[in-house]
């Protein structure tokens, strides 16, 4: 795919998601499931191996059925597998033969109370989708998502998104070093956290304007900033700490770092 392809999906994926209030990255899965209805499989190249010159990145998942043998899913039953599937084998994959090759967390066997999916195995499912939008992006030669962000025309939600798919890949070396990347999430929290409380205080007492530097990171506030994503200091910095807008942005990064801290840790609410 060409990169004005690219940019055009990109496009039509943000229109959609803004109509139909979902995710980019969501939005991004419906087109992928029309384009595999209207056309056939593009390789029937075996697993681990590549397709044809020029063939394009498609979600391909990778799951393991009850008797030990591995299905592989391509167009409508990988998209039905991502979001339905409850056997807690899958594998993100790609037409071309790329396979997720991080283990990541083990799926998240919580009980849904009432019926409803816990927010934590909801983060388990969009990881191994990002995961795979990862692995398309480098191939296709997108824009980075450090290059992403720093575009003033993309709006705060959006930024929001970059962060929150950012934290999600972090689940990479969950199983790796479990202490490590809990503890990475904790900082993005406690960094908030703090920022919402300080930006409180000073509209309370009417300082807003003495520390114009608040929505920056304070690289000594956690040992783990090295591995806090670039995307958080962005979106700190257009929200400016929530003093002029973007509380509900902040605060939902906040929620998605404490499920993903907990979906590491296979904790409950």
């Amino acid at each position: 795919m060409t990169k004005r392809g690219s940019n055009d999906r990109k496009a039509k994926a943000r229109r959609i998601a803004k109509e139909r209030d979902i995710h980019v990255t969501e939005a991004h899965g419906l087109l992928l499931q029309a384009k595999n209805r209207n056309n056939p499989p593009l390789s029937d190249a075996p697993v681990g191996e590549s397709g044809a010159v020029g063939e394009a990145h498609e979600l391909r998942i990778h799951r393991t059925a009850a008797d030990g043998t591995e299905e592989v899913l391509d167009g409508d039953a990988a998209a039905h597998a991502v979001w339905w599937d409850s056997s807690g084998t899958l594998t993100a994959g790609c037409r071309c033969g790329w396979v997720n090759p991080h283990t990541g967390p083990r799926f998240p066997d919580l009980p849904a109370p009432y019926g409803t999916e816990p927010n934590e195995q909801k983060h388990w499912r969009w990881y191994q989708l990002v995961a795979w939008a990862q692995h398309a992006s480098d191939a296709e030669g997108e824009p980075s998502s450090a290059e992403f962000i720093q575009d003033p025309s993309v709006s705060v939600n959006d930024v929001t998104i970059q962060v929150i798919f950012d934290l999600r890949l972090l689940l990479h070396h969950a199983q790796d070093d479990r202490e490590a990347v809990t503890g990475t999430y904790e900082a993005v929290e406690t960094l908030l956290r703090t920022a919402r409380i300080r930006a409180a205080h000073e509209r309370a007492q009417g300082h807003g304007e003495q520390q114009s530097d608040a929505g920056q990171l304070d690289q000594d506030e956690s040992p783990m900033s090295g591995e806090i994503p670039a995307s958080l200091d962005v979106l700190l910095r257009r929200t400016d700490s929530g003093r002029s807008g973007g509380y509900w942005e902040l605060l939902a990064v906040e929620f998605a770092a404490a499920e993903l801290r907990r979906l590491v840790l296979h904790e409950r609410q």
